[in-house]
């Protein structure tokens, strides 16, 4: 593990500034924490690590575009039993450093696969917000060995493919008021994020980062799951959706899951939309630890 920051490519105006946002989220973060960089094949990856040391290891995977640093509603409950480690994904808006990003759902799996390695993790539980759920869904299918369970918040695709709303929001995220249009489709008038971390997605957005952008293709992200991968499934898993999801209907998806995947454990949130773990923290925070702790 390399615990020093490595050399950071020069950054243009947009990306000076989004690492002034990251940190200013960052500082919104309740626990003690430390912060490094490890070496994988595809680049530098970036970590938040919080809890006792000794602790069993939590790996948490973000939404595209908010970073590690969302899960500051989260992390103190969590951290108070768990080594938890806050991982940027790579090719993601975050501070990871991309090299040689090939995109490829084995390609996101063998970058995992090296981040556990050089973190000494063996076996780790795992939680995924929507980017973040579908890497966990996929490194589950493809490593199971490394993965003691897994919950998996609101996954971007994954059982139910997205509405064509996600792609005309998404799309227009660059045009002028595009970012406070999506976040009002995507939250509606429940929760509004707090105002340093939109900040901090307006800037990720506005960030121009060809290494940060990575293009769709057939065997990449996004992605819904066929029936024989889910029902192929061999760690347990927690499913939670909330009940305002936009995206896709949650219904279908909850569905879906539970009759493919085995013994999961699926529910809808109540008064949540599609990032739960921040509309509803203190249900999730609490639902997550029960199901840790079977």
């Amino acid at each position: 593990m390399s615990n020093h920051s490595p050399i950071i490519p020069p950054l243009h105006d947009s990306g000076i500034h989004y690492y002034q946002t990251y940190d200013e989220s960052l500082a919104l973060w309740p626990v003690d924490s430390e912060t490094f960089y490890v070496s994988t094949r595809f680049g530098q990856t970036h970590v938040i690590a919080s809890g006792p040391k000794d602790a069993p290891p939590l790996v948490l995977l973000h939404g595209a575009l908010f970073s590690s640093t969302m899960w500051y509603p989260n992390i103190a409950d969590w951290g108070a039993q768990y080594r938890t480690y806050a991982i940027d994904i790579i090719g993601d808006k975050n501070k990871s450093i991309p090299t040689d990003l090939h995109g490829t759902r084995a390609g996101y799996a063998d970058w995992l696969l090296d981040v556990l390695d050089n973190l000494g993790i063996e076996k780790t539980h795992m939680i995924g917000l929507s980017l973040g759920g579908l890497h966990t869904m996929n490194f589950l299918l493809r490593a199971p060995e490394r993965v003691e369970s897994a919950i998996i918040l609101s996954p971007a695709e994954t059982f139910q493919p997205f509405y064509q709303d996600f792609y005309t929001y998404a799309f227009g995220l660059v045009q002028p008021n595009g970012v406070e249009n999506f976040i009002k489709w995507m939250m509606g008038d429940r929760n509004g994020f707090y105002p340093i971390f939109a900040k901090q997605y307006h800037a990720a957005v506005m960030w121009n980062d060809e290494a940060r952008s990575v293009k769709p293709q057939a065997d990449g992200f996004p992605y819904v799951f066929t029936d024989d991968e889910l029902q192929s499934v061999q760690v347990p898993v927690l499913l939670l959706l909330g009940e305002h999801e936009v995206m896709y209907d949650p219904q279908s998806a909850l569905l879906r899951a539970s009759a493919l995947v085995p013994g999961i454990e699926a529910e809808i949130v109540k008064n949540a939309g599609h990032v739960v773990s921040m509309e509803q923290p203190e249900y999730v925070n609490q639902r997550v630890l029960r199901f840790l702790a079977k």
